[in-house]
């Protein structure tokens, strides 16, 4: 085998073996709404709200009726979500309360908005 190509599968299991176990992943569900919007922010804070110390990132997205999005955190991170008020008739900046899970290294969660 090529040099070259030893080198490349290395890494490549290097990097499977090392980012596997940090990660834990979030599978969300829209059972009610056609159309939802929807805040997800990532932290390692106990208040969803703070953006300082523990924050990561916050991510908006739009989610569909019986349709999973997959969220990843790492490094003991938990994750918190929200969804519009009135999802039929929403208003901009009129937020459910948040929604938390802390994940733990290597596991999967699935849960409903």
């Amino acid at each position: 085998m090529p040099k070259g190509l030893w080198a490349g599968v290395l890494l490549l299991l290097a990097d499977c073996s090392s980012g596997g176990s940090n990660k834990a992943t979030l599978i969300l569900n829209d059972p009610d709404w056609d159309r939802v919007n929807v805040q997800v922010v990532f932290t390692k804070s106990a208040d969803c709200d703070n953006r300082g110390e523990g924050y990561d990132r916050m991510q908006e997205l739009v989610m569909r009726k019986n349709k999973t999005e997959r969220f990843n955190a790492v490094d003991g991170e938990s994750i918190c979500w929200r969804h519009d008020t009135n999802p039929n008739a929403p208003t901009p900046g009129a937020w459910s309360g948040w929604s938390r899970v802390t994940l733990f290294p290597g596991e999967t969660t699935e849960t409903e908005l």
